[in-house]
């Protein structure tokens, strides 16, 4: 059903149009429609019937204003549509182009940040291989420190063993206590160096792991030690 209102917009603005004297515009319409009905209503609702009557009349304001023969005036009014048409054509071809080019773009920069983070990668991925890298000459360095200090400990204490060679007389035995204090300051300052607890007990034990290879000493009872000689087998001292 056709809403009342509209009908009423429609008659005002035909009364208007044909009476050529004033411009059919929302406030000529909305005078006539108060008129003829009584009640207007709001400009929001005539409006809208308004410019749907412009669009079916092909009215033109200008032209009809002018005093132009009818089918002249038919004529420009249809041109116009037309070129009205054409106009909107032409902007959506404009919004076409211009949402392709940004679509464009757009594939571009994400493109562009894929191979960015693509480099960001490899760039990590190298990162990575290069800590790992000096990890492992870290470990490698821990390594030979390690072994180094093993072979300097080594040989701290085969010096230490032949100290106490050097301690111990031709025939007789000696003491722990008494070969540990004979024992020179150079060696136990340098024990001290090697982080090694320097006591009787840790000379007595150095004593007690040649002894249990059959090397250089001969336990006597009572702390005391003797050379090994060659009647009693093992390595002499």
């Amino acid at each position: 059903m056709e809403d009342p209102r509209r009908w009423e917009v429609f008659r005002a603005a035909d009364q208007i149009r044909a009476e050529g004297k004033e411009r059919v515009s929302l406030r000529t319409v909305w005078a006539r429609v108060k008129l003829n009905a009584g009640v207007a209503g709001n400009n929001q609702s005539v409006g809208g019937h308004l410019a749907e009557w412009t669009r079916e009349r092909a009215y033109s304001p200008i032209i009809e204003l002018a005093g132009l023969p009818e089918a002249v005036e038919t004529g420009l009014a249809k041109a116009g549509v037309a070129l009205w048409k054409a106009a909107q054509a032409e902007a959506a071809a404009i919004n076409e182009r211009t949402r392709l080019r940004m679509a464009e773009a757009i594939a571009a920069e994400r493109e562009l940040r894929h191979e960015a983070l693509g480099m960001v990668d490899a760039r990590d991925a190298v990162i990575e291989a290069q800590c790992n890298e000096i990890a492992w000459f870290a470990d490698e360095l821990e390594r030979m420190k390690e072994h180094l200090r093993t072979v300097r400990a080594r040989d701290f204490w085969q010096r230490v063993i032949q100290e106490v060679r050097d301690i111990l007389p031709e025939r007789e035995a000696l003491h722990v206590g008494d070969i540990t204090l004979r024992i020179g300051a150079d060696l136990v300052q340098e024990a001290e160096e090697h982080v090694q607890a320097w006591n009787v007990d840790t000379v007595r034990g150095a004593i007690d792991e040649r002894i249990y290879r059959k090397r250089y000493f001969v336990a006597e009872g009572g702390g005391r030690y003797r050379r090994r000689r060659p009647e009693d087998g093992g390595v002499a001292a």
